[in-house]
């Protein structure tokens, strides 16, 4: 036999996009790991394999699925819209709820923060709740009543289900032209709708004059539902589907392109998949979300041109709705589910706070959903109190009913760790035995630290083989973990392994690298 050994040096390029093959840095997959996290006191990214846990926040007026987080610059409170209608508030230290009303047949079809009003897209009208820098109250079809010019009303028009929520039919965006605009699809045909509002008593109160409130200031071709809209520079970009099967691709979907003045867009770019749902843009560049209804997500760039390029892949999950995608910094975050190593909703990732650091994707936070088909729904940056740990507020739902199956998230100080990482696949070619493991902490083993390491071999990705777990009665007060012969070398492979770390515990124990792995390799 002849000993060698392989090495864990980084994660920091995050997810691998093959199984059996891995660049520098790259795993098989994770879930709740952040290597953007500091360890201890420090205030640095760690670059560790570092576990992160969130925590239930929301109480009982959160029975539907959590589409829109919206803050504001007039107060500090947090503002959701849910699937089932209720608009529920959060102080900013999201410990108090308030259920400030709930739009008339409100079924969290669209929201957004423009003009001193939050603004409620219902099925076929437009609520709002303001003034709010004076005694606010919710005023429902303000787009058909009088408040913003009698409008036509807008069309119910039912779109694809994702994991049992549709996306939403008439999402809204605030232009930098002083603007709301929102989708809408009546007769085959997807249509922008403009909110322009001016200050009389309160700022925002009465319609605008020289831009007014309009129904339809932009067409798309027949056959397109408009399902997000951002800006990029001074023109506006629209997302459109023509897939609302749910099993047959019924076409691509597009990215338009409109100069917000004239009678139509000037580009059109069609997309690689049937699924299109969500934009983002940050610093200067406009994100893509698109995959399809059972699996699949992308995340691309668009260039400029015609030019969209992928930045990041998933086999599983489902593109995220419009409300769930956010981004700090450098940092994109996304909403999604995953089903391995473990069934949960979840937060995505790529890159990092620090621009300075690789681009990888990494699977950031588990929800609480305890129910099947979960799915992470809205994801905000909300609390901003330092660049140290960034914390998300994230919506979330199954398919429990009531409460119990829908929620909000925040990061937890005293929760119970429930992460998961796994190596790439090492690919010896040959029979071995492993002989040693050698794997450095980033603290002391104290009480309350569990890790509990597993080596798969031979392409298995569910039973594996535990190693001794490293926890205070095992390893107290230790920085370095080793594993040796003769014990290890009762994990013999064929031809390949992978090492699995599953974290517990109510405290942290963060694991450096580099991780080695010494193997004997059988001669032939």
């Amino acid at each position: 036999m002849s000993k060698t050994s392989v090495k864990i040096n980084s994660i920091l390029s995050g997810r691998g996009p093959s199984k059996y093959f891995a660049s520098p840095g790259q795993f098989t997959v994770s879930i709740a790991i952040d290597p953007d996290f500091p360890i201890g006191t420090e205030t640095q990214a760690s670059g560790a394999i570092h576990p992160t846990v969130y925590e239930e926040f929301s109480g009982a007026n959160i029975t539907g699925f959590p589409k829109f987080l919206m803050s504001n610059p007039k107060n500090t409170l947090l503002y959701a819209y849910a699937s089932d209608g209720k608009v529920v508030s959060y102080t900013s230290a999201l410990g108090s709820e308030t259920l400030v009303g709930t739009p008339t047949s409100g079924a969290g079809n669209g929201a957004a923060y423009y003009n001193n009003y939050i603004y409620f897209a219902t099925p076929t009208d437009v609520s709002r709740y303001g003034p709010l820098n004076n005694s606010p109250s919710l005023t429902n079809t303000v787009w058909t009543g009088a408040t913003l010019g009698t409008l036509t009303a807008l069309t119910n028009t039912t779109y694809p289900s994702l994991r049992g929520t549709p996306i939403p039919n008439h999402a809204m965006h605030v232009h930098g032209d002083g603007s709301l605009y929102f989708c809408d699809f009546i007769n085959g045909q997807g249509l922008i709708h403009r909110i322009n509002t001016k200050k009389v008593t309160d700022e925002g109160d009465t319609n605008g004059t020289t831009v007014a409130s309009a129904y339809n200031v932009l067409d798309l071709p027949f056959g397109y539902y408009p399902t997000d809209i951002e800006s990029y520079g001074t023109d506006l970009a629209i997302l459109a589907i023509r897939t609302v099967d749910a099993t047959a691709n019924q076409g691509s979907a597009a990215l338009f392109f409109w100069d917000a003045t004239s009678s139509s867009f000037y580009r059109q770019i069609t997309l690689p998949d049937p699924l299109a749902t969500a934009l983002l843009y940050a610093n200067g560049i406009l994100y893509c979300w698109s995959g399809n209804a059972s699996n699949g997500v992308r995340l691309s760039a668009y260039l400029g041109g015609e030019i969209v390029r992928q930045v990041a892949f998933l086999e599983e999950g489902t593109p995220p709705l419009a409300g769930a995608v956010d981004v700090i910094g450098n940092k994109i975050v996304f909403g999604g589910w995953t089903s391995y190593p473990e069934a949960t909703a979840c937060v995505y990732a790529y890159g990092s706070k620090n621009e300075l650091l690789p681009k990888g994707l990494h699977n950031i936070v588990r929800t609480t959903s305890a129910g099947t088909t979960p799915t992470c729904t809205a994801v905000k940056f909300f609390q901003q109190a330092d660049f140290i740990t960034p914390q998300i507020v994230v919506g979330w739902g199954d398919d429990t009913a009531g409460a119990g199956g829908k929620g909000l998230d925040k990061l937890s100080t005293t929760g119970t760790y429930d992460a998961h990482y796994r190596s790439e696949v090492f690919n010896i070619g040959r029979p071995f035995n492993i002989e040693s493991i050698i794997i450095p902490l980033g603290k002391a083993v104290a009480a309350n630290m569990t890790i509990t390491p597993k080596i798969f071999v031979d392409d298995d990705v569910t039973t594996g083989t535990s190693l001794t777990v490293i926890n205070n009665t095992n390893f107290s007060g230790k920085k370095t973990i080793v594993y040796k012969s003769p014990s290890m070398k009762a994990i013999q492979a064929e031809h390949n392994f992978m090492l699995a770390l599953e974290f517990t515990g109510t405290v942290s124990l963060p694991v450096l690298m580099p991780i080695e792995v010494t193997i004997s390799v059988i001669e032939f």
